[in-house]
C-alpha cells in the first residue's frame, strides 16, 4: 500500500475511532503529502459512515437484547439481581 493511500485509511479509521490527535496528526499528514482536499474529505467521509453504521448496529443489539433498557441509570438492584458467593463481596449484574 502507498503512502497516500496508508493516510487516507489512517484518517478515515480515525473518524470512526473518535481519535482526535490520531485525527489532527493523519490531517497534517495528508496535507503535507499533497493529497487534494476532495480525497480527503472522502476519507473522512468514509469514516463517518463506518462510525454511523456501527453505532446504528450496537444500538439495534442493546434494543434486541435488554429490553427495557433505558439511558437513565437506575437507583437500586432488587435481591434477585445480586449473586453472593460466601467470602465474596456481593456481585451486581448490569
Amino acid at each position: 500500500m502507498d503512502v497516500k493511500t496508508k493516510e487516507l485509511v489512517s484518517l478515515g479509521s480515525s473518524v470512526s475511532a473518535h481519535c482526535l490527535p490520531c485525527f489532527d496528526y493523519h490531517l497534517e499528514q495528508a496535507r503535507k503529502l499533497g493529497i487534494c482536499e476532495e480525497e480527503i474529505q472522502e476519507s473522512v467521509r468514509a469514516g463517518y459512515m463506518v462510525m454511523n453504521g456501527a453505532g446504528q448496529k450496537i444500538w439495534e443489539k442493546i434494543r434486541d437484547t435488554l429490553p427495557g433498557f433505558s439511558i437513565q441509570k437506575n437507583e437500586s438492584c432488587s435481591n434477585n439481581q445480586r449473586i453472593k458467593k460466601p467470602g465474596y463481596a456481593s456481585i451486581v449484574r448490569f
